[in-house]
């Protein structure tokens, strides 16, 4: 069985294959350097998952946060803040289309929005990176499906 965790992750990674401008260049690792045919990309990584257990008696039911990064790569020396905006409501579009996660999750949240730029390597790359925030519950000693 697959924890619960991974199957939200899957169900991100496989909502967001098929956008407009990345198609199939989804990654759920860090790939660097990424080629010009990787380009643009999305990196879909866990950052962090918190617990709370808002109930008392055996087995405790346990909610939980999973915070979540959707990185965007682009090519980019000019009007590379257009192509994250775009790609940005894209990927926004896609994950409000099932809050739910299939049916692994309570909710999903697009938190906040950060962008940098870097000139090492070969190509100079901007990064838009997606804060998501995915709520799901589970059964104490059972957080897998």
């Amino acid at each position: 069985m697959a924890h619960l965790r991974k199957l939200i992750r899957d169900n991100v990674v496989t909502t967001l294959t098929g956008l407009t401008t990345t198609g199939s260049n989804v990654f759920k690792s860090k790939s660097y350097p990424l080629t010009s045919g990787q380009l643009p990309s999305l990196g879909i990584f866990t950052k962090s998952a918190e617990s709370d257990y808002p109930t008392v008696g055996s087995p405790r039911s346990i909610q939980h946060t999973l915070n979540m990064s959707v990185e965007i790569y682009v090519k980019g020396s000019t009007g590379y803040d257009d192509t994250l905006d775009l790609i940005s409501e894209q990927v926004e579009a896609a994950l409000y289309t099932d809050l739910k996660r299939g049916t692994y999750a309570l909710d999903t949240q697009v938190t906040g929005f950060d962008s940098s730029f870097s000139v090492e390597g070969e190509q100079p790359i901007a990064v838009g990176t997606l804060s998501i925030m995915i709520r799901y519950r589970s059964i104490e000693g059972s957080q897998s499906q």
